[in-house]
């Protein structure tokens, strides 16, 4: 039953761990019973899908219930009105969760509050404690920021291995973990990610050093993250971090009058305020799906257009090999090169870029050298890869940055080049491992 997935079949998991249970929100798959049970014994709960960061909360005073995720419902329900409201209007999917909401409580102090991600490099290795990403900031004194640090690195490592265990083609997990200025220290989410994630991705390359000057800054996306970068970077991208073909990736730029620039597609609006900006992507963006927040990479440019380079690896003969490379015009007023007014092969692309006090033969080796010890240190995660499609971006001084990896990469591409000859030697090595 596809029931069993997803953030109900986590929660069995990780609850079936002596050393867990008591730190996990109780989460029962939504039902009537479930709905009253929790509409009768919590002041405030939460009702998620099994998977996606869509959330729907609700609060009650004196029996009658108000949902303060949309803004736009005023009115307070009686029990029995919300619950026919929500199954007629709101839960449009067949399997939801529902969990008590503790961050509710605390109207005037914010729980210390973080999303932990663990990740390793192959299904054998230990679990490492990677990074932690605040999701807002809090007051804590540093005798109890210790303490906390110290429970949730604990708290987090049994939950990766007992997830690990469930998941074996899993290499990242995030815990999303909060104290809560009462002594209780709570598991309230997990994320699991596989091959596809942005974010996996930049940790298994990240692991080898010689790779890392390559990878531009990343981090999980939340409220404190985005104003760190953006006060570091001044202008940053968000990407979903299992998103493809470019779709919901935004750019967010920092004017020097303090107001904010957002630009998705060719649309571009301005926020007065950080604050505003971030309010914006949340509803429009962040509350559909899980984010990355990267640093903007100053691309080199044909006719004030941005580019960047599909590198095609393949692995023949026990050797990973650059099979492709062509070059992605982004259309006018596009940032990304999803979009592509037109392909063009490296050469082509140089000769017209604002690349041309380089070296284009030293560019070349570089790119695929950079290419070709990414895909080792990718397959040491995903051993079962045989061909990788890389966005590589470069500046006009030629530094070079790995924007992201692909596992199905579009061959179809290479096929619009007018040259035939690559398109061919790349489906052939691919026909030959199929």
């Amino acid at each position: 039953m596809r029931a069993i997935v997803g953030r109900i079949g986590q929660y069995r998991i990780l609850s079936s761990k002596k050393k867990l249970r008591k730190h996990l929100l109780e989460t029962e798959l939504f039902s009537e019973g479930s709905f009253n049970k929790f509409a009768d014994t919590c002041k405030s709960f939460v009702i998620k899908p099994l998977l996606g960061p869509e959330e729907i909360s609700i609060t009650s005073t004196r029996n009658q219930f108000r949902i303060l995720s949309n803004p736009n419902i005023t009115s307070s329900f009686t029990k029995d009105d919300l619950y026919q409201y929500l199954k007629t209007y709101e839960l449009k999917n067949a399997y939801y969760v529902i969990q008590p909401n503790i961050t509710i409580l605390f109207s005037s102090k914010s729980p210390f509050h973080y999303y932990v991600t663990l990740h390793r490099q192959t299904k054998h290795a230990d679990w490492q404690l990677i990074s932690k990403t605040e999701m807002n900031r809090s007051s804590i004194s540093k005798f109890f920021y210790m303490y906390f640090m110290l429970m949730i690195w604990k708290l987090s490592y049994l939950a990766a291995e007992k997830l690990g265990q469930s998941y074996p083609n899993c290499r990242t997990v995030v815990i999303e973990i909060l104290y809560d200025l009462k002594g209780g220290i709570w598991i309230k989410d997990s994320f699991i990610h596989f091959s596809r994630s942005k974010w996996s991705q930049f940790l298994s390359l990240s692991a080898n050093k010689a790779i890392n000057p390559f990878i531009p800054a990343t981090d999980l996306l939340t409220k404190v993250s985005f104003n760190q970068f953006l006060s570091k970077y001044n202008k940053v991208m968000i990407k979903p971090y299992d998103g493809q073909h470019g779709l919901g990736i935004v750019q967010i730029t920092a004017n020097d009058d303090l107001s904010y620039e957002i630009h998705s597609g060719i649309r571009k609006i301005t926020m007065q305020s950080i604050e505003e900006a971030f309010q914006y992507l949340n509803e429009y963006f962040l509350s559909k799906k899980y984010y990355i927040i990267q640093e903007r990479l100053p691309l080199a440019l044909i006719n004030e257009c941005p580019i960047d380079i599909r590198v095609l690896t393949q692995k023949k003969d026990s050797e990973w090999k650059v099979t492709g490379k062509l070059v992605k015009v982004a259309g006018n007023g596009f940032i990304v090169t999803n979009a592509a007014q037109k392909l063009l092969s490296l050469e082509d692309a140089f000769n017209q870029s604002n690349l041309t006090d380089l070296n284009f033969d030293s560019l070349k080796s570089r790119i695929d050298e950079i290419c070709k010890l990414a895909s080792e240190q990718l397959e040491k995660s995903y051993p079962d890869s045989y061909i990788i499609g890389f966005d590589i971006g470069m500046s006009r001084d030629g530094d070079i940055w790995i924007i992201e990896a692909n596992f199905k990469p579009d061959l179809s591409m290479f096929y619009e080049l007018e040259d035939k000859s690559m398109y061919q030697n790349i489906s052939q090595a691919k026909r030959k491992k199929e």
